[in-house]
């Protein structure tokens, strides 16, 4: 039956469960949608633009591409979107709100994920962050103390913040107590701290980018990692079932949090739960960094390409992946070449890549790869004027570092295996160095005055350098 012969209240009860089942989600108070979709009224209000968002393939959810079957909702239909259409058409009907049927409840994002049970630690933040009215962007090393002498084997993790509206991201990993104690004590003042009313626990990394990398065990456990991250919308960091999340014994957890500010004095107080594996684990979560290689983009460029690649060193099981990148990004694309196989597997592409959105995509069921599996990605920079979410007025270098002004390719991947893909955090110390080549770089050409950055991305001398001018 056409959907313009049921615009009545059977209309208003297909309405609401596409939108329950495809929008809600995201658009609730808190979420990831910058606008809610839980009424009638909201939907009224939003309908012609939630079409025209879909229909350009910006709103995030339906512009995904890949070979792959990932959880998140599959993009509307042309028949959803036609159904949609026809109820704007027809002026909007509301229909009888009492034959409307009952929807499932939405998760309720202000507590541990429900479907995972209670968990079996929760790790309360010791001390409450206190964020000034205005200044830069905080990013904090929060540690929760463990206290825990033998390993951990983690089903699930899950860092649920206290204050939505001042943590935009997190990522969570584990540090030695030692190394998380020496940290505080070296850097747990005022560093990173703009206005005079900021506060927090914790430190501020001397360089800015994440954990340290101590010796890893006689058995290959690396004994500092990530292994898992928040942003809005999502939950917990779920092991598939014959894999868990090893935290070694003697180790906290330690949380790098994005603070922003509001225009008004806020606190912060997280929590992290931890669900324990039921039964011994086969296989050892990891997570792989593959880092593009650029030092800036210069102003003007409208499409400037950078590219990343990790090869698997052995087999393993391709969990998910999380793209990152920041402002100037245009679009993202994942590729995998298999061994032998001529064409490479589309793993992702975000053909409109859009800063504010930036969520894991896990995959339904694992897939497992080979080792010698090439992992490449390529993004591409608009570092023009024209581009409207180019942070700076007119354009300027634009350097690879990690605050929001500057750039960045990371994808975080997550994979399962026998034995740990990456021991020694190798892929992580590549991103590392990157980023203090960059920084280097960058003093050279701001405050030496020999050096500029070329159309091409390269620093190279400037063609004003007068090598009797004794400021150098």
């Amino acid at each position: 039956m056409p959907f313009a012969d049921t615009l009545g209240s059977e209309g208003r009860a297909v309405c609401f469960a596409f939108l329950h089942a495809q929008c809600q989600k995201c658009h609730s108070p808190n979420q990831a949608g910058p606008f809610n979709l839980l009424t009638y009224d909201d939907a009224v209000e939003w309908a012609e633009i939630a079409i025209e968002e879909i229909e350009a393939r910006r709103m995030p959810p339906a512009q995904i591409e890949s070979d792959l079957d990932y959880t998140w909702p599959k993009p509307p239909t042309a028949a959803n979107l036609a159904m949609l259409r026809e109820w704007v058409a027809a002026d909007k009907p509301a229909g009888n709100p009492a034959d409307t049927p009952p929807l499932p409840r939405l998760p309720d994002y202000t507590v541990f994920q429900e479907d995972l049970g209670p968990p079996d630690i929760v790790l309360e933040q010791p001390q409450p962050t206190q964020l000034g009215s205005h200044g830069n962007d905080v990013y904090r090393h929060i540690v929760f103390p463990l206290h825990r002498d033998e390993d951990l084997r983690l089903r699930a993790i899950q860092f649920l913040p206290g204050n939505r509206k001042v943590v935009h991201h997190a990522l969570l990993g584990h540090l030695p107590r030692e190394t998380a104690e020496e940290a505080v004590r070296d850097h747990g003042g005022r560093d990173g701290f703009s206005h005079p009313d900021d506060r927090a626990g914790g430190f501020q990394d001397s360089h800015g980018i994440g954990f340290r990398v101590p010796p890893i065990r006689d058995d290959g456990q690396p004994r500092a990692a990530f292994v898992g991250g928040f942003v809005p919308g999502v939950r917990a960091t779920v092991a598939p079932a014959d894999a868990a999340m090893v935290i070694p014994a003697g180790c906290d957890i330690a949380v790098q949090v994005h603070y922003v500010r509001t225009g008004k004095l806020e606190t912060d107080s997280s929590r992290v739960g931890i669900w324990l594996a039921r039964q011994p684990p086969r296989k050892v979560m990891n997570m792989i960094y593959l880092s593009g290689e650029f030092a800036v983009v210069p102003p003007g460029v409208t499409d400037f390409r950078v590219r990343g690649s990790y090869t698997l060193p052995r087999d393993a099981d391709f969990v998910g992946v999380v793209p990152h990148a920041h402002q100037l990004t245009r679009w993202v694309e994942i590729k995998a070449h298999l061994p032998g196989e001529k064409q490479p597997l589309l793993v992702l592409r975000v053909p409109q890549w859009d800063y504010n959105w930036q969520s894991p995509y896990d995959l339904e069921k694992p897939r497992r790869f080979p080792a010698g599996t090439r992992f490449e990605a390529e993004c591409a920079y608009d570092n023009s004027a024209a581009n409207p979410r180019n942070p700076f007025d007119p354009p300027q270098n634009v350097w690879h570092n990690e605050t929001i002004h500057d750039e960045m390719l990371l994808p975080m991947f997550t994979f399962a295996s026998e034995q740990p893909l990456d021991a020694k955090g190798e892929s992580f110390k590549k991103f590392y160095f990157s980023i203090v080549r960059s920084r280097f770089l960058r003093r050279l050409v701001d405050h030496r005055y020999k050096y500029v950055a070329d159309p091409q991305g390269n620093v190279v001398l400037s063609p004003d350098y007068d090598p009797d001018d004794h400021r150098y």
